[in-house]
C-alpha cells in the first residue's frame, strides 16, 4: 500500500478546522459557508484541507475532507464531491463545492472535494484516473473515518458530472485506474449524481474515445444514479442526455432516475437549487441512509 504525507488520518483531524451549524459561527469556516446556514443533529463538523491521496509531484492530487466530528462509532455515508470546470479549468476551492462538502457532512456524511489533473497538466484520462485514486484512498482510509465502503456515493457538476458517472460505471478492468496506489481497493462508487452531464463528446478528436465516457459503458447493472439536465443548455445538449437515457433503459436499467427541468448548463450548479438540492439530497438519502 502506498504512504502519504502523514502517518493516520487520526493525525491529520489534530490540525483539522472545527466548524459550527448555527449560523451565527458560520463564518469562522474560512468562508466556506458564507451566507449560508444549516440544520442538522451534528452540531460540530471538522475541515481538513489539501490532504494528498497519492504520492507524486503534481500539486493537483490532493484533497478536502469534511465530517461529523461527534459521530461516535457509528459508521457514516461517503460523499464524493469533483469539480466542474471543462475538464481544463476549474478547482475543489470553488464555493460551490465547499459549501456541498460541508452542507453534506453537516448531515452526516464524510465528504471529500478532490481536485484533479486538468488537461493543461496531463491529457485524457488522466482526470479520470486521479477520481478513481481518490475513492480508493477513501477506502484504504475507511476503518479511520468511520466510513462505510458499501456506502460511497459521488457528485459532479459539467466535467465534475461526467467523473461522477464515470466512477459508478466504470470498473477495475477498464485499464483507467492509472497509478496512484491503493490497488487492493476498488474505485468504484455505490451511487452517482450528476449535474448537467457530459454522457459522450461527440467530436471526432482523441478525446472522443467511447471507453472515457459514459456512452461507452450502457448496461444494466450499473449503480442508481441521477442525472439532472435542463433543456436549454447549450453545453452539454439535452437531446445527448435524453439519447443516454433511453439507451440505458433499453438495456434494462432500473436504478437511473432522470430530472429534466426548464434552464440552462447552470440548473445543477447555481441556477435552480431550490429544486435541485433537495432532490439531491433526496437520492443520496434514499440510497446512503438505510
Amino acid at each position: 500500500m502506498m504512504s502519504i504525507k502523514y502517518k493516520s488520518i487520526g493525525l491529520i483531524l489534530l490540525m483539522a478546522v472545527s466548524v459550527m451549524a448555527c449560523s451565527q459561527q458560520a463564518e469562522k469556516a474560512e468562508d466556506i459557508t458564507k451566507e449560508a446556514s444549516f440544520t442538522s443533529d451534528y452540531k460540530t463538523i471538522t475541515v481538513t484541507k489539501d490532504i494528498p491521496y497519492r504520492e507524486g509531484e503534481s500539486d493537483a492530487w490532493k484533497l478536502d475532507l469534511a465530517m461529523p466530528a461527534n459521530f461516535g462509532s457509528e459508521l457514516r455515508p461517503a460523499l464524493v464531491i469533483v469539480h466542474g470546470g471543462g475538464w481544463r479549468f476549474g478547482s475543489k476551492s470553488v464555493d460551490v463545492y465547499q459549501k456541498m462538502m460541508v452542507a453534506y457532512a453537516q448531515k452526516g456524511y464524510v465528504t471529500i472535494n478532490v481536485e484533479y489533473r486538468l488537461t493543461g497538466e496531463a491529457e485524457f484520462p488522466a482526470c479520470i484516473e486521479d477520481v478513481k485514486c481518490a475513492v480508493r484512498w477513501l477506502r484504504a482510509h475507511a476503518d479511520e473515518l468511520n466510513v462505510d465502503p458499501n456506502r460511497i456515493g459521488s457528485y459532479g457538476h459539467s466535467a465534475g458530472a461526467h467523473l461522477s458517472m464515470m466512477l459508478a460505471m466504470v470498473s477495475d478492468t477498464a485499464n483507467l485506474e492509472g497509478d496512484g496506489g491503493w490497488d487492493e481497493y476498488s474505485s468504484m462508487v455505490n451511487v452517482a449524481g450528476a449535474g448537467s452531464p457530459p454522457t459522450e463528446l461527440g467530436r471526432d478528436m482523441p478525446m472522443a474515445k467511447k471507453e472515457w465516457w459514459p456512452i461507452g459503458y450502457i448496461a444494466a447493472g450499473h449503480p442508481p444514479m441521477f442525472l439532472i439536465q435542463g433543456t436549454e443548455d447549450k453545453i452539454v445538449l439535452p437531446e445527448r442526455t435524453r439519447d443516454f437515457v433511453e439507451k440505458m433503459k433499453a438495456a434494462g436499467a432500473t436504478n437511473l432516475e432522470y430530472l429534466e427541468m426548464e434552464g440552462d448548463h447552470g440548473i445543477a450548479y447555481n441556477g435552480q437549487l431550490d429544486v435541485t438540492d433537495p432532490a439531491l439530497e433526496k437520492f443520496f438519502d434514499k440510497y446512503l441512509k438505510p
